[in-house]
């Protein structure tokens, strides 16, 4: 997720303000079907990290990104999401600041639980 959330605030996001404004409407309600493929890959790192919380319940750094997926899917279900659904309607470029800022919440989250799974792994 991580690689994709630097993809996404880099160069997709950005892009939004390229799309003809009289082409974006259906444009962004067809880019909602990444959600069809981000979705599960989220609902899958929240599994496993409740499952591998569940069998180290005292690991600190677990926790700590354990409350970093909390922090992502807040801001995925309470910003990001409802402006992808507001952006339907069509181009605004309050939204798109709105989308490109506030997703730096998911991207520097997701880079930090990187950092903290592969450090993880080298130590095991």
């Amino acid at each position: 997720m991580c690689g994709l959330c630097w993809f996404v605030q880099i160069v997709h996001y950005p892009l939004f303000r390229e799309i003809d404004p009289k082409d974006f409407a259906e444009y962004e309600q067809k880019n909602l079907r990444t959600a069809f493929i981000t979705g599960p890959m989220m609902l899958i790192e929240l599994l496993t990290g409740v499952y591998l919380q569940y069998l180290n319940p005292n690991d600190v750094l677990l926790w700590a990104g354990s409350i970093i997926i909390i922090i992502i899917w807040i801001s995925t279900f309470v910003i990001q999401g409802p402006t992808h659904l507001k952006l339907t309607a069509g181009p605004d470029e309050k939204l798109f600041k709105v989308l490109i800022r506030s997703n730096w919440i998911r991207t520097i989250g997701w880079t930090f639980r990187s950092i903290i799974v592969i450090y993880m792994l080298g130590t095991n």
